[in-house]
Parts: structure tokens; sequence; C-alpha cells
């Protein structure tokens, strides 16, 4: 999240060329290669196809959030595995750092929201529903740099694997 800040900071100014975010970002400590740095970058670009000049979509650039128990920063993998575990699963530990994430950044509060429903959509196997979340997860905006346009793709389409899956 640290980088992902800074790095929207340096597109906001203009500074949009790869290489050169790469060094300044390796100048604070990033160990991870450009490619990794480019996906990002690609994503930004083709968000509203957006070209290389111009700056990439709004995105929630909050303070990195802690955790409550230890100060330190809570890692995006972390996130991620908490962001999809149903609070009746989360040890109390856990939940205070849901809490923190849920508090210090919206966008884990919605994709939060959308994981929690997505799951009852699934249980539930009704197709009336899983059209409602496709249309309220886009509605977000998130889905231009969370939610991978394939995986909307891969749900919109209609396949046998969809409707035996959704009961259909």
């Amino acid at each position: 999240m640290y980088f992902e800040t800074f790095l929207a900071e340096c597109w906001k100014n203009g500074n949009r060329i790869g290489r050169h975010l790469l060094y300044d970002i390796k100048n604070r400590g990033y160990t991870g290669s450009r490619t990794n740095l480019e996906r990002l970058l690609k994503v930004w670009r083709e968000a509203k196809n957006i070209q290389p000049g111009e700056p990439p979509p709004d995105m929630d650039v909050s303070e990195p959030v802690r955790d409550p128990d230890t100060g330190h920063m809570i890692s995006s993998v972390v996130a991620a595995a908490l962001c999809i575990k149903p609070r009746g699963m989360l040890t109390d530990r856990q939940a205070r750092k849901v809490n923190a994430l849920k508090q210090g950044s919206t966008v884990f509060a919605i994709m939060r929201g959308l994981a929690m429903r997505f799951k009852g959509v699934l249980r539930s196997r009704n197709s009336e529903a899983l059209a409602k979340w496709i249309d309220d997860a886009i509605e977000t905006e998130l889905t231009a740099t969370c939610v991978s346009p394939a995986f909307c793709a891969g749900i919109l389409m209609p396949s046998k694997m969809q409707s035996n899956s959704l009961g259909g």
C-alpha cells in the first residue's frame, strides 16, 4: 500500500514512466520486479483507456492501516485473507484487524461487503441475486482497479457451468 500511495502521488505529478518510477521506489526499499510495477501501471492505464500521459483513475490512497494490537502495518496479503473470511470465523485479534481495515480503508470496506454478499449469492444459487451483485459491484467503480474484468465477463457469460452452479 505504501508504494501504491507513493506511485499514485508520482503519477498525479506527471511521473508516469515505468523505469523512472521503479528507480524511485527501489530507492525507498521496493524489492519487487519491474514486471509487477508494470502490471499496476497497466491497470491504471486501462481502467478508463488512460494513455501514458494521463493521470490514473481516482484511488483510495489512504494511509496504511495499522494492526491495533501491534501497531505494525497490515500487509495486503493479510488484508486480502481477512476480506473474504466471514465474521463468525474470525479470531478476536482478526476481528480487530478487520474493524481497523474497515475504518481505515473505504476500498477494503466495500470489497469485504461485496465478498460477503458474493458468498451468499453462491450459496443461494440465485441468478437474479447474482445479476444484482454484478450491477452493485460495477456501480462501486472498484471493478476497474480491484476486480478482474475477465472475472466479471466469466460471470456474465452464459455457460453450462454457470447454469449448473446457479441452479439454472
